[in-house]
């Protein structure tokens, strides 16, 4: 069972930062997981809330700020005062260091983005990724499927995961199958052991999130999940 840093190592330093993904480093973790955003003016960035104010000592909306505002922010010292003055992580920064280093990443496609604003973050989003190493392994999952499916026609032969909140829709298999996915990414709070052999037998990959608990992990790698999220890849219990 795999196990992917969630926003990179954030257990250890403030989510989506450079301390966070360069954390990953020394630890021999392969896979990350993080989300991308655009600004006001078009720029790719890596943040998980619609707003900063939980992450930053900023606050209003990713998408009503340029990049150059964002890049003002402290995005660190909420974490810890050793962090003080980390900035806004782009997306360019990002796509260098992985192709440096050759860690797999899950980008989530953010779903706060005004519909008039969609082509372009779409467009933009598959720009970018055109820039990762063919030696990168790249998932693109999302909670909207309409995003989802617009992504899948601007790139198809990148691996989709259908993220879902809560429950699993008893037509989970249908939906994933629908818009070409490979993955199903289930919160672990509501998933079953039957849910999940489900998916294993339709052909679906398992990736669950997010998964700190050791006895729980070991419980989903029974039941033959591919991976979990987790603050702590690091950790081998996990």
């Amino acid at each position: 069972m795999k196990k992917i840093a969630h926003r990179g190592i954030s257990a250890q330093a403030p989510e989506n930062t450079r301390a966070a993904f360069k954390k990953m480093v020394a630890l021999n973790v392969e896979w990350l997981e993080t989300d991308i955003d655009m600004t006001s003016d078009g720029e790719l960035i890596l943040i998980h809330d619609d707003k900063v104010d939980r992450v930053s000592n900023g606050s209003g909306s990713v998408n009503d700020m340029t990049l150059i505002e964002l890049q003002k922010l402290d995005f660190g010292r909420w974490f810890s005062e050793a962090y003080a003055n980390e900035r806004i992580v782009t997306l360019k920064w990002l796509i260098d260091f992985i192709n440096h280093y050759q860690f797999n990443v899950n980008f989530e496609l953010k779903t706060a983005l005004k519909s008039d604003k969609q082509h372009a973050y779409l467009t933009s989003v598959c720009q970018a990724l055109r820039q990762v190493s063919s030696k990168v392994k790249i998932i693109v999952s999302s909670f909207d499927m309409t995003l989802l499916q617009k992504f899948h026609v601007l790139m198809p032969g990148i691996q989709l995961g259908v993220l879902i909140e809560a429950q699993l829709p008893d037509n989970i298999v249908e939906i994933a199958k629908n818009i070409g996915a490979t993955y199903v990414h289930p919160d672990v709070t509501f998933l079953t052991k039957e849910q999940t052999h489900k998916l294993i037998d339709n052909h679906l990959q398992v990736n669950v999130w997010t998964v700190n608990d050791m006895i729980v992990a070991e419980k989903l790698e029974k039941w033959r999940v591919e991976a979990i999220f987790t603050d702590f890849p690091e950790v081998k219990a996990i």
